[in-house]
Formats: C-alpha cells, structure tokens, sequence
C-alpha cells in the first residue's frame, strides 16, 4: 500500500462499496470508483476555496459518505487533515478555526457566518481560507489527529505516511486480506485505527460499511463482514446480546455468518470472554499498538497464544527498560510526535535518542508471545512504598464466582487496595455477602500488599457505563477512581461492614 497511489488503486475498483448506515437505520452506497469522482470534485471545491498543499483542513463531524470524501479530498488536494472527536466543543467557530491555524472547518451542526466553516455535505466558497491558516511539511504529515488513550486526556498526535503504510502493509500480509474480505467499522473515523482500516480496503478493493454504535449489530447481519476491529467492550456487550438471543443461531451466524476473524485491542479483555468466542467457533484475538507506535504486536488466525498480544511485528526493534517497560524503535512509527500536549512532557513518550516509550509493562516468553501486565501510569503506589499494577491483582480474580467485573483502585487514605465490583445478578441482594466472602479466599492467597480490604458494589457494568469510557470505548481507571472515591473512604471508614452501592 503507498498513500500517493491510493487514489489510482481505489479509482479502479468499480465494484468495490462504500456503505453507510445512519442512526434510524438508513443505507446509503457508493461504490468506489464513484467516490474518486466525489473526493476529485470536492478536491476541486478545496482549490477554488483557496486550500492549498500543507493547508490544514479540519474536520469534526460523525462517521459517513461526506467524512471519507473530504478526507481524500484533501489528501488529493496536498493539504493536511486535522480530524477533532466529535464530541469536540466549538463555541465560537470562527475563533476555533483561527485557534486552530485552519483553512476551512467542516463541522455538523453549527450555526455561523464564517465563510471557512461548511457543514459535511456544505460547499466551500471561493477564496474563503483565513489570512490566520497555517501550514504544515506536507512530506512529514500525513494527517494530524487526537487520541485519548486510557487517561481520557486528549493528546495531539503528527502522523506520517510512511507509519501508515507500514501498518497496513503488514496487516495485508499477516491476515491475508484481499478484494473479497468485507470490513464493517463502528467507532469514529477520527480516531486513527479506523482510517487505517479504511485506506486499506480502498486499497485492496474490499468493500467497507461505516455504522454508528448503535447500528453495528443490524449492519453486520446485513453486510456480513469478513472481519471486525473493536475494544473488548464490544465483544463484552456481542456475548451478552448473543446469549439473550437464545442462542439458536451461532455466535458466527449472529455477526452475519462470514467472519474469518475478529481483532481486539485498545484495552485488557477479560480471558472469559476470548474463551466463549473461541468455544463457539470464532477467532478473537488480542492485538496491541499505540497511535504513537502504529502496531507493536498480533496474534493471528493459525498463530495465536490465548492471553497474550501476540507476537511482536519487530522484534529486533522491541527492547525492555528493567522495570518492564515496552521501548519501541523502528525506522517508520506512526506518529512522529506531539502537539497540544500541555500536561505532560513529549520527551518522556518521544525520548531524544529516538525510541518511543510506550507506557506498558510486558514480558515476552520463549515463543515470542508478548504479554501485558499493566499500564505505567495505573501503578498504584501504596502507603508502604510498594508498587502494584492494578490489572494484575484483578487478574487474580478473574472467574471468581459472582464477580461480572472487579476494577482495583487506591484507597483515597489508607494507601492500600480497594475495589469496585460488579456482581453477575445486581437484583441479588444476598449476592454482595457472598462475593466478599470469594474475595476473602483471594486475598489469602495474596502477599499483604496485594490484597483488597474494601470492596464497593455497583449495579452498573463498569465497562459499558458511559461516565467511565473515553470515546475510543477504552475503560478510563482514573475516571472510575475519581467517581467512587468517596464511595470507596466510606468503606474504609466503617466499621460494620455494610456495602455500598
């Protein structure tokens, strides 16, 4: 795949679709050599409005038609894409397009008389770029994006076309795709994983369907992809539906009956869940990158290891810190840096001898499977001084009967472990007493600094509670901290035991 031959690749395909599916239920389609037309006019639109290469043209509308039209708009055009979540506040959009050193805005539902912002499927007039647009080195960045990671706290992020062809290149060749895999996409186009997904099935001439969350279910029985990407809460939240479907149909069937293969990354899932997908005859495997890093490692359809990521794409170019931390350093990473990271230093990311610092903590085995024990900035430090990752003390628990969900926290003023716990029937009310008695036989099984002394409950799945999700659908632990903190020193404070909820 090479970026500067996208247009002609895709132009090709006459057969291939781009499908869209809106939130009532509405389908649209185009094929691809019909888009080529729409992105050349709107290329054209860009020109007459005064965009020019290295030009920044900002975007922040939900996924469709429109949002992929201008996306290879620009690329046409030489400009630079500066694609904003949707959720991304513009109260004053002339003000926000001068902030931001854009050319033109292309935004839903905004009212303005600023000449450089347009609705997605708005024209341009001519000679409307600000005398305050900016430009960027068009053979450096590709596109500039924002990501969320796990803390929720939004990071600028410069992506470079060779990081993105290296990906994808990979990806075509380790998962054997071709013109006849169909790809379904249900999280956001702006958040990067997707366009990669996107640039290669125009590549390959594989058809695409683009549906909001709400409509993933409806649109893969329909267009039964060949294979899905998505965090584990999607796959979380397939099991339960599949389930309370009665099941007479396969789990296979229930996603559209082709799928080759799912992939899940972005956040831990739980070993239970990628256990039913397998059991039931679907390929679930966990895969693990950064939008700073493109993919670091994958499990595969016939090489896989239950509990791991994978094995790595470079594993000359993966080294450990000793504490555990995964460094990366290849000639071609995704991203080649930051912007608009005023919280924290980039050089402890994008360190100056040229390695990239991923923030996680893995060992590899002597089969070259990664696997991660936590993120860096989850270490709780405890009042003892010692350290624990989170995601290992709930590993421990993990099938611990009556447990849905456990996510350790810190005590706000202990400095020891806490937890809040999601049972597997919130309506029991005799269901809390009998977990905490479980989590009493773990916890004997545990060295004294990794134990849990106070447990909260919730009858709110953690991982599907909007309030503890970023928009990329990843678990935010700091979110889940800070809400139950109060909940969490109550617990510590009391001296009968009661639970609270």
């Amino acid at each position: 795949m090479n970026i500067a031959e996208l247009g002609d690749r895709y132009r090709a395909h006459t057969d291939a679709q781009l499908i869209e599916f809106d939130l009532s239920g509405g389908r649209r389609t185009l094929t691809y050599s019909r888009l080529h037309e729409l992105a050349t006019k709107r290329s054209e639109q860009l020109a007459a409005a005064g965009v020019e290469p290295g030009h920044l043209v900002g975007i922040r509308a939900p996924s469709s038609i429109e949002w992929v039209s201008w996306d290879l708009a620009t690329l046409m055009r030489g400009a630079v894409l500066k694609a904003f979540p949707e959720d991304t506040e513009v109260p004053d959009p002339a003000e926000f397009v001068a902030r931001h050193e854009l050319a033109l805005l292309i935004a839903d539902g905004l009212t303005t008389d600023c000449p450089a912002v347009i609705a997605p499927d708005g024209l341009p007039g001519r000679g409307v770029v600000p005398a305050t647009a900016g430009r960027v080195d068009r053979d450096h960045v590709h596109s500039l994006v924002y990501s969320s990671g796990t803390s929720g706290t939004l990071k600028g992020l410069n992506i470079s076309a060779r990081g993105t062809e290296y990906v994808i290149n990979r990806f075509i060749e380790a998962f054997h795709l071709t013109a006849s895999d169909r790809h379904l996409i249900f999280l956001p186009l702006s958040n990067y994983q997707q366009r990669l997904s996107l640039y290669c099935c125009l590549w390959l001439g594989a058809d695409l369907t683009l549906a909001p969350y709400q409509r993933v279910f409806h649109a893969a029985r329909g267009e039964r992809p060949t294979f899905l990407i998505g965090p584990p809460v999607f796959y979380d939240t397939l099991l339960q539906l599949y389930r309370k479907s009665g099941g007479t149909a396969t789990l296979g069937d229930f996603l559209g009956g082709a799928i080759r293969f799912l992939v899940t990354g972005m956040a831990p899932i739980r070993r239970e869940t990628l256990d039913a997908f397998w059991e039931r005859g679907v390929k679930l495997v966990e895969a693990y990158g950064l939008t700073e890093t493109g993919m670091v490692a994958w499990n595969m359809e016939d090489e896989y290891r239950l509990g791991s990521v994978g094995k790595l794409l470079d594993p000359d170019h993966v080294r450990f810190l000793d504490d555990g931390e995964v460094i990366i350093h290849r000639p071609a990473p995704l991203s080649s840096g930051y912007f608009e990271v005023p919280d924290e230093r980039p050089d402890e990311t994008f360190r100056p001898d040229g390695t990239i610092a991923t923030g996680d903590f893995g060992t590899l085995d002597a089969d070259g499977f990664l696997t991660l024990l936590g993120r860096k900035k989850d270490v709780i430090a405890l009042g003892n001084g010692r350290k624990v990752h989170p995601a290992q003390i709930e590993d421990a628990f993990e099938g611990v009967e009556g447990i849905a969900e456990i996510i350790v926290v810190p005590t706000p003023e202990s400095g020891r472990l806490g937890a809040v716990v999601t049972t597997t029937d919130p309506a029991d009310s005799a269901l809390p007493a009998k977990v905490r008695t479980r989590i009493e036989e773990v916890n004997r099984r545990l060295d004294a600094h990794q134990r849990v002394v106070s447990v909260i409950f919730s009858t709110q799945r953690l991982r599907s509670d909007p309030r503890f999700m970023t928009g990329n659908l990843k678990l935010s632990r700091a979110g889940v901290a800070r809400h139950f903190a109060d909940a969490v020193r109550g617990v510590d404070a009391a001296a009968d035991g009661t639970d609270h909820r």
